[in-house]
């Protein structure tokens, strides 16, 4: 596939610098670039796991809210030397 993409100019300074000190040309470096962030999971991806353990454990989110919030307090408390 052939593209054709106009760079902002900025981009393309910092496109050019990149490739200089890594190395190849411009093309193989904007291609890499491309493949890197088309690999990379999306942030649903990468919270599902979280969230279907966060399911099994059948709390609200007000109770995770909760919970979250005392936890801190009690780090606070904990790094200020209060009981």
């Amino acid at each position: 596939m052939s593209l054709t993409v106009t760079l902002p100019s900025e981009l393309e300074t910092k496109i050019q610098q990149a490739t200089a000190r890594f190395g190849g040309n411009v093309e193989s470096y904007v291609i890499n670039a491309v493949e890197l962030a088309l690999k990379k999971p999306s942030l649903d991806e990468l919270l599902a796991p979280i969230r279907r353990q966060f399911a099994k454990t059948g709390m609200t989110e007000q109770e995770l809210t909760a919970l979250v919030k005392e936890e801190r307090r009690a780090i606070w408390r904990e790094k200020h030397g209060e009981e």
